[in-house]
């Protein structure tokens, strides 16, 4: 492979979309030797891939060929748990486990968030604008996430620092490395400790069941199935992780490319009821997952290209969100983009559960430091990202504040 088409490579990680471009028009589903996987970059292509899970099955941990899996201890007892995810799961499995989750998520539990949701997030600006400036990611962008849907789930406010620590040690693995760090051992260590973390309090809320999504997960109940309790504390996990990285990364990725914008920014200021969006332009232009893992169930051809069973298929995201067949004029940030059919969130059976949360989180927190903040600015205009294929994260985002209102 040449190496600028590589995203591996440095450069490329840093800012991927020339390659996107390219590989699009010339190669959309293309064979990466670094990645030993099938690359995939056309919104059409990406929409169906997610769109046919008897042929791209989501069980990455059953489905692959050998020859891509590690028979490494640490590696083994880190798959034992994330093979257990929703996201992770093909159907009946997954439709059973998503009917009972999705009880969780409804919108009245939702509404009833968003007063803790803006507490934290005026507690968190009260915070900062003593001092004027701002470490955004771990500041803010980090905190309320996690916050938010460990308090959700039942977990008290200040388990939050190690919840943290143990998350962080999962994310370098599954955020896909590209630093050649050897992340597996951190890995073992932060699931093993969300789990006994999780499981503790599962015993716990068996005695004491409340409104939480633990005591909403307990008592629910579809087509006469129920969650068991390594279900229960595996999808705890998933829901802890994923409801925080994400959105950190989408609050994260939003102020920096609305500071970058001062138009979008300007327009946003003066038109608040832009914010929604404004969310879903910033999660299309900058997407927190850029990509996912398929795997083939069998041997067929797919635009072209000859895929074979257990092999692997990236559907980037973050690709088909920046395609002009889609998107017209896709590299221009704007917050009034109608229609917006982005797939940040996935598509189908797999869309996020946690959508709703995501975009409520984001929505408030962004109108509420514009009208608090009117001086925020950047510090950095080029910030660091991680060296991470699967999450688009920034390394920090310094910002200063101004006074508040």
């Amino acid at each position: 492979m040449r190496a600028d088409l590589d995203l591996k490579e440095p450069a490329n990680a840093r800012d991927p979309y020339p390659v996107f471009d390219w590989l699009r028009e010339h190669d959309p589903v293309h064979w990466s030797e670094s990645l030993r996987a099938w690359v995939v970059t056309r919104y059409p292509d990406v929409l169906e891939i997610w769109n046919r899970p008897e042929l791209f099955s989501s069980d990455r941990f059953r489905k692959v060929r050998a020859e891509f899996t590690s028979q490494r201890p640490e590696v083994r007892a880190v798959a034992s748990v994330l093979a257990d995810w929703l996201v992770f799961r093909d159907p009946p499995d997954h439709t059973r486990l998503r009917a009972l989750l999705q009880k969780a998520f409804t919108p009245r539990q939702l509404e009833k968030s968003r007063p803790r949701i803006q507490a934290a997030i005026d507690a968190l600006i009260d915070a900062a604008s003593s001092r004027g400036e701002m470490e955004f990611v771990a500041e803010f962008a980090f905190p309320l996430p996690a916050l938010v849907i460990a308090l959700l789930l039942g977990a008290p406010a200040e388990d939050i620092e190690p919840i943290k620590r143990w998350s962080d040690q999962l994310a370098a693995y599954l955020g896909g490395s590209l630093d050649g760090e050897d992340n597996f051992t951190r890995a073992r260590a932060g699931i093993t400790g969300l789990v006994d973390y999780f499981t503790a309090l599962l015993r716990e809320k068996r005695r004491d069941p409340g409104d939480d999504l633990i005591g909403l997960m307990l008592r629910a109940e579809h087509e006469g199935h129920t969650l068991g309790a390594d279900e229960i504390v595996s999808n705890c996990v998933l829901l802890l992780f994923a409801g925080h990285e994400t959105t950190t990364n989408l609050l994260a990725n939003g102020l920096f490319h609305l500071l970058r914008h001062p138009g979008a920014l300007a327009q946003l200021r003066a038109r608040p009821a832009l914010g929604a969006s404004a969310v879903e332009e910033l999660l299309r232009y900058e997407s927190p997952v850029p990509a996912t893992v398929k795997v083939a169930t069998e041997d067929f051809e797919f635009r072209g290209a000859r895929l074979r069973a257990g092999e692997m298929v990236l559907p980037f995201l973050s690709a088909a969100n920046r395609d002009s067949r889609q998107f017209p004029d896709p590299d221009r940030l704007d917050l009034a983009r109608q229609p917006n059919r982005h797939l940040a969130f996935g598509w189908g059976i797999h869309f996020c559960l946690g959508a709703p949360l995501a975009r409520l989180e984001a929505g408030l927190a962004f109108r509420s430091l514009l009208e608090r903040l009117p001086d925020l600015a950047l510090v950095d205009a080029e910030p660091r990202w991680q060296p991470w294929l699967f999450f688009r994260s920034l390394e920090e985002l310094r910002v200063v504040l101004g006074p508040a209102r």
